[in-house]
């Protein structure tokens, strides 16, 4: 017969394990695509900073810091889905906000961000769990610029955010299951997340996302074709994509 304490230990432990093996997590949704399909990989992707509603963003800034820090966090964006295209689509860079594209063999990614919440990293580093947590949702446009004028072939939506981890009071039960160095790894690992992580894992589900509409069209073979997570479905099996978080955000 089990005892309360080793049941409680069991379960507690099974449950930051978890937790922490799925603290930030970004899928994407409604992905259509249009017309016949591309027929050859496009020369170069442009990528243009999403439109970006003052509105849609929760942060602790306001005014001019306010207008600063968005127009940091999409070029940002912006960089790391190139960075992305870059290593599993086709060569990609940056199209400077205002300038139009070249028409010819090229494609052409836009977006808005619809929400970015900041969350808490207090509360994700002592509580955590979902408190404090942050969200990052935008919609994305993908069009080639080979006529006169853009025509969209694939749309999609991200959204996903971080702070599902456990926090600090987690280490501290009843059962005295876990420790001080226990408290230490719970506030650690809840305080990764941020706007940076889930900027860079939106970046790579939008990449994804272009890369198997790559594959399904036969521009691309499989073993470089990348598969992005489906909302509400586990992510594919595929070689992992390492993503460091960096302090701040």
């Amino acid at each position: 017969m089990f005892h309360p304490v080793s049941i409680s230990f069991r379960f507690l432990l099974a449950a930051s394990l978890l937790t922490l093996s799925g603290c930030a997590s970004v899928g994407v949704g409604n992905v259509f695509s249009k017309g016949d399909g591309q027929k050859k990989l496009p020369a170069r992707i442009y990528v243009q900073e999403f439109k970006s509603p003052h509105d849609s963003f929760r942060v602790d800034r306001e005014g001019n810091n306010l207008t600063t820090f968005i127009a940091v966090e999409k070029l940002a964006l912006a960089h790391a889905i190139v960075d992305q295209l870059n290593k599993y689509v086709a060569p990609a860079e940056v199209l400077v906000e205002g300038k139009v594209p070249p028409r010819g063999n090229f494609w052409l990614v836009t977006g808005i961000y619809d929400r970015v919440n900041q969350g808490s990293r207090a509360l994700r580093t002592i509580v955590g769990f979902g408190a404090g947590g942050t969200k990052l949702e935008t919609r994305v446009q993908v069009f080639s610029v080979t006529g006169k004028k853009p025509s969209q072939f694939l749309s999609l939506l991200t959204s996903g955010g971080s702070g599902i981890a456990p926090g600090a009071w987690a280490a501290f039960t009843p059962a005295g299951a876990f420790s001080v160095p226990g408290a230490v790894a719970n506030a650690g690992g809840a305080s990764l997340g941020g706007l940076s992580i889930d900027r860079k894992r939106t970046a790579r589900e939008i990449a994804a996302t272009i890369s198997e509409y790559c594959f399904q069209h036969g521009l691309i073979p499989e073993r470089k074709m990348r598969r992005p997570k489906r909302l509400g479905e586990l992510p594919a099996v595929q070689r992992p994509d390492f993503i460091v978080p960096k302090s701040g955000l």
